[in-house]
């Protein structure tokens, strides 16, 4: 099993494309863009390199009104180590984007150096049990809880029935959905997503509703989507997590910190 550098670490996270299955695509030579027609909150710029940076504000204006010829009312651009310019950020913000909350990449190895399996030390609390999500209410009670908790609006109708279709040809492709969903006495309470390509295992969306943090339910999430990582052959799950939150909890059960991740906004 190769070792997981930082270098590969980045390189795996410049790689990942979230494309929601309503969006269209479309790769330029400065980035790859994804829209999701009528959404401000689902339209990202991936690989974002431009090069001499004197092009950089001609590049992000174009990038916006491709955004809006495409039918998108906003954009967010990941900005990583791989990112050129170096001095991006100064410019998405002397241009208007809103950053998001610090972020730092962590990882945790899912395999020791002799190949066995390995698990972050998380305790499931009493009567919360993690489940992942196999049927069309367990789907719309993880869509609506996302919403909840990241404070983000509701999918449109087009958008929604698209990602039930697409939540149906997961389970039917790979018999996993992928979506995960925490549970107290039959209600939802936190939600968290996973990727499985190849070696990499890539975690998202964990949240909590805020009656119910505090109390274990955030690492739960985590170990579950670890162990079906794991069975699923991975080498590595890499997160992307709040400094002043998530952070400090997967550290302190062993994640490893590869470096910071910025992410910023714009909407209109």
């Amino acid at each position: 099993m190769q070792p997981w550098t930082d270098e590969l670490v980045w390189a795996a996270v410049d790689a990942w494309r979230w494309k929601p299955p309503s969006s269209q695509t479309v790769r330029l030579h400065d980035y790859e863009l994804v829209v999701t027609p009528g959404s401000s909150a689902l339209n990202f710029a991936y690989g974002f390199r431009v090069e001499p940076e004197s092009r950089t504000d001609q590049v992000l204006r174009d990038l916006r009104a491709r955004v809006e010829s495409m039918g998108g009312t906003g954009v967010r651009i990941s900005v990583t180590p791989l990112t050129r310019p170096a001095g991006l950020p100064e410019r998405l913000t002397a241009l208007g984007y809103v950053p998001r909350d610090e972020a730092e990449v962590l990882v945790w190895e899912l395999r020791d150096e002799s190949g066995r399996r390995r698990l972050p030390d998380f305790r499931a609390p009493t009567g919360v049990g993690v489940r992942e999500a196999t049927t069309d209410l367990d789907y719309r009670n993880y869509q609506s809880l996302t919403s909840t908790i990241f404070g983000e609006p509701e999918p449109s109708p087009e958008t929604s029935r698209a990602f039930l279709e697409e939540f149906h040809q997961r389970i039917q492709d790979g018999g996993h959905s992928d979506r995960f969903l925490a549970w107290e006495a039959e209600v939802p309470v936190g939600v968290a997503g996973l990727e499985v390509a190849g070696p990499v295992a890539r975690f998202f969306g964990t949240g909590v509703i805020s009656s119910h943090r505090r109390r274990g339910i955030y690492g739960s999430l985590v170990r579950s989507r670890c162990e079906a990582a794991a069975e699923r052959a991975a080498e590595i799950a890499i997160t992307t997590a709040r400094i002043a939150t998530s952070g400090p909890i997967l550290k302190h059960h062993g994640f490893r910190r590869v470096g910071p991740f910025a992410a910023f906004d714009l909407r209109w």
